[in-house]
């Protein structure tokens, strides 16, 4: 787990420990109860998607928050490029997610994250010291970020597994 030693100084080790299983299990309901752990220690309200009436509203308020996010954020002339990117491909992920294609926009999730994190940033995103400063500026954002940190770039999980680590995400940038 990145940054092991500061996230303690924010989270119980009962969120460190959830993060730890919800990577790790295959097990439906460990995948549950973890994910929802994971999320609620963001700080953003209770996490239950129960329906898929309240998977639509996540996945719509979490298109709609980022698309502002990333709209409303200033980048130098170099990134306007990666700006319209970030937002053509957020259009697509959220398509794809709608039909349940989890597993197959993982992937694309996790590049749509990181670019817009970097837009967000700028460069220190890159930087080792990114995490420390995340947490200390924000700590509910840096919660966030170290989730996203520890999330492999690609996976060969269920799509019941991608599908709960992806609404985690989702649930934190919905409601940031």
């Amino acid at each position: 787990m990145e940054n092991s030693n500061l996230i303690t100084e924010f989270l119980d080790k009962a969120v460190i420990d959830a993060l730890s299983v919800l990577i790790s299990t295959s097990d439906a309901n460990k995948i549950t109860n973890s994910a929802s752990v994971v999320a609620n220690s963001f700080g953003s309200g209770d996490f239950r998607i129960s329906t898929q009436e309240d998977e639509k509203k996540l996945i719509t308020s979490f298109k709609k928050n980022l698309s502002l996010l990333i709209e409303k954020t200033w980048v130098e002339q170099f990134d306007i490029s990666l700006k319209e990117e970030v937002l053509y491909k957020l259009g697509q992920f959220c398509s794809s997610v709608e039909q349940s294609k989890w597993s197959e926009s993982y992937k694309t999730f996790i590049k749509i994250l990181n670019d817009a994190v970097y837009l967000m940033f700028g460069a220190q995103t890159k930087s080792p010291e990114f995490s420390e400063y995340a947490l200390r500026i924000d700590p509910e954002f840096g919660i966030f970020w170290w989730y996203v940190s520890n999330l492999p770039l690609e996976n060969d999980w269920t799509e019941d597994k991608n599908r709960a680590i992806e609404l985690v995400a989702m649930f934190f940038l919905a409601n940031y």
